[in-house]
């Protein structure tokens, strides 16, 4: 077994039972971290926004360590399942009632230089289980290939419920009315996203703001891009943690 494969692998078995964050302070989460120095001299894509046929499409978050998100400090260094203000997901646009982090997904599409994020949350004092998109752009810059530079351009919120009415839904978070669920962003703030470490399946990125994500391909669509459109999506539900 080669030393990334090695690496790797001890990466994967810690990640499946401990999502705390670094905030827990637990050997494993220390451990960890440092995994995730060690494989960034092993990746096999040096130059990450070289290769966009590897880092397109739709890649699923399976371990988080929020850093100070713009939107407040309630996630910071905490890990899957944690609970702060939906005004902290989305930058400080949308209202601060509770929200609950179920899990997230990148989704990029390198020809129309869309980066966007589809989460999943449990959202208002009742936990509504809610879709939650986060609309962006990106750009490269040839002095730093494994950076991508977004710009951020909204967030939008909708009941997973495709039943439920719009009108139910804000009722059912406690918001007043649909012009609650959304928000643009203009100026678009200006972020980057550092890609540590990329094989064909699994990608670590670092965030400006002090975040970690492990993220892997899926075959699944787009659903951001589809919801954009005006597309029904009906991704499965996570469970909370």
């Amino acid at each position: 077994m080669s030393q990334r494969d090695a690496l790797k692998a001890e990466l994967l078995s810690l990640i499946e039972t401990h999502k705390e964050g670094f905030a827990s302070g637990t050997p494993e989460s220390q451990r960890i971290n440092g995994l995730i120095d060690k494989l960034v001299a092993e990746t096999p894509y040096p130059g990450a926004m070289n290769y966009p046929d590897v880092y397109k499409g739709r890649w699923v978050g399976d371990y988080y360590n929020f850093g100070r998100l713009v939107g407040g400090d309630g996630a910071t260094d905490q890990g899957n399942g944690v609970t702060t203000s939906l005004k902290v997901f989305s930058m400080g646009r949308l209202p601060d009632i509770p929200a609950t982090h179920l899990g997230n997904g990148l989704e990029i599409d390198p020809a129309a230089g869309q980066y966007n994020f589809y989460g999943q949350l449990k959202v208002g004092e009742a936990q509504i289980d809610s879709h939650h998109f986060t609309y962006g752009r990106f750009s490269k810059k040839e002095e730093d290939l494994d950076r991508f530079f977004v710009e951020f351009d909204g967030f939008e919120i909708a009941p997973a419920d495709p039943d439920m009415s719009t009108e139910e839904y804000c009722q059912a978070i406690g918001v007043d009315g649909p012009e609650d669920l959304k928000a643009s962003l203009s100026p678009s703030p200006k972020l980057w996203s550092h890609v540590a470490y990329m094989d064909d399946d699994m990608r670590i990125q670092l965030g400006q703001l002090g975040g970690h994500y492990i993220m892997f391909r899926t075959d699944e669509p787009m659903y951001s891009v589809e919801y954009a459109k005006g597309n029904q999506i009906n991704p499965p539900m996570l469970a909370a943690e």
